[in-house]
């Protein structure tokens, strides 16, 4: 495994930090991509895995499909990498052929971010983007914070603030099967829920064709439940890219960041995962392009893991039509929050 210099001293600083509640629950973190790299719980039948992940940093270094990361600036596909703002023109890394992928090419996700708190059961990173880094305007100053609580949640939080307007759309990446991430079953065997009326349809790049459409009659509809693999590759949306890999606008009354916006349950039942968020749409992602990547068991393949990265929805910077709430815009030295809730019943 041949490293650049930049690189190994980023290993060098790489720290694993590890939460646990007074359930035994624990999760361990990592400062590289202010990564989130497991999640055991304890339950009756042993402690139990539920996230995907590397072995080691210096495989979260080398891997490409964003194993537990926080990535940005720019979460999902901005269009031909360039947006305007104010009438100025800006073109950013483009990683993914001629569009920018989750923030670029030297996205957050490579970054080693500084250890600015730490407590038993919480801990922040904190990233500062000078201006001009991938190409977007402005200081970007990003504080990610990870709590477990008692109530077996991880919260995510992210508070950012930029010198410049720029579009910033912060997310987490972690894939779940919470049949085990050493398991055999994929997430075909996972009922999922989500409360979402419309989907945004994309072209094979992933990138937004501009009309939302309704779930109604369609294979996107998970308002009272399926299967996931019920209905998978059925219908051209999905053959394009593999599986699921489109954002949802979730239930605008729901989005407070306390209701559940979606659920995930094992196949065998004995695992529920609740989602809140207060963010307005969320990307479900089925691990299309996972191909052999190292895992902590095993290596890695597509459907393996299910990701839902809360955010505004992809190019949202170029489609002023979907409205104020779904832009991605920040103006300059104002606080920005988020927060996203996974909470694990077993």
């Amino acid at each position: 495994m041949q490293f650049t210099h930049e690189q190994r001293l980023a290993l060098q600083a790489a720290k694993i930090i590890e939460l646990t509640n007074q359930n035994g629950m624990k999760i361990t973190l990592t400062n590289l991509g202010a990564s989130w790299m497991s999640c055991i719980l304890p339950l009756a039948s042993g402690q139990r895995d539920v996230i995907l992940g590397s072995p080691n940093i210096a495989q979260q270094m080398q891997q490409t499909v964003y194993l537990g990361a926080t990535v940005g600036r720019v979460a999902n596909r901005i269009a031909n990498a360039q947006f305007s703002i104010d009438g100025e023109n800006y073109k950013v890394s483009s990683n993914q052929g001629m569009h920018c992928l989750h923030g670029g090419e030297d996205n957050f996700s490579y970054r080693v971010w500084a250890i600015s708190q730490r407590h038993a059961q919480q801990v922040v990173f904190t990233l500062i983007s000078p201006h001009g880094d991938q190409g977007f305007p402005g200081e970007l100053r990003v504080d990610t914070s990870y709590e477990l609580t008692d109530e077996n949640q991880v919260i995510i939080r992210y508070q950012y603030q930029t010198s410049a307007t720029c579009p910033v759309n912060l997310t987490n990446h972690t894939y779940f099967n919470l049949a085990g991430e050493n398991t055999e079953k994929t997430l075909f065997e996972h009922e999922l829920k989500i409360h979402s009326n419309d989907y945004v349809p994309t072209d094979k790049d992933g990138v937004p064709t501009g009309a939302w459409r309704g779930v109604t009659g369609s294979y996107f509809d998970f308002r009272q439940g399926k299967p996931i693999g019920r209905g998978f590759l059925q219908d051209e949306d999905q053959i394009m890219v593999g599986g699921y890999d489109h954002t949802f606008i979730l239930d605008s009354t729901r989005i407070d960041g306390k209701q559940t916006v979606a659920s995930l349950r094992a196949p065998a039942g004995d695992v529920q995962m609740n989602i809140s968020t207060t963010m307005p749409a969320m990307q479900l992602y089925t691990g299309n392009y996972l191909t052999s990547v190292a895992g902590k068991t095993k290596e890695y393949t597509p459907f393996s893991g299910v990701a839902f990265e809360t955010q505004f929805p992809p190019d949202a910077v170029n489609h002023p039509e979907w409205g104020a709430k779904y832009s991605p815009i920040s103006y300059s030295n104002q606080r920005y929050t988020s927060e996203t809730c996974y909470q694990f019943i077993f």
